[in-house]
């Protein structure tokens, strides 16, 4: 995976220990992602929830 894309995982996942991790802060981590990727963090994160949510009733 690349910076970016490591970055929106954690983004998505809610995880700033990840971003500290990298040595990013939540601006500069949401700064390097950049607004297209940015634009598809709040979609991807109900679609991951949604799954978990799924996987806890079957």
């Amino acid at each position: 995976m690349s910076t970016g894309e490591k970055l929106a995982a954690a983004l998505v996942l809610n995880r700033p220990d990840r971003l500290a991790e990298m040595n990013y802060t939540l601006a500069e981590a949401i700064e390097r992602v950049g607004p297209e990727w940015l634009s598809l963090i709040p979609e991807a994160a109900r679609a991951l929830e949604y799954e978990e949510r799924a996987a806890g009733k079957a």
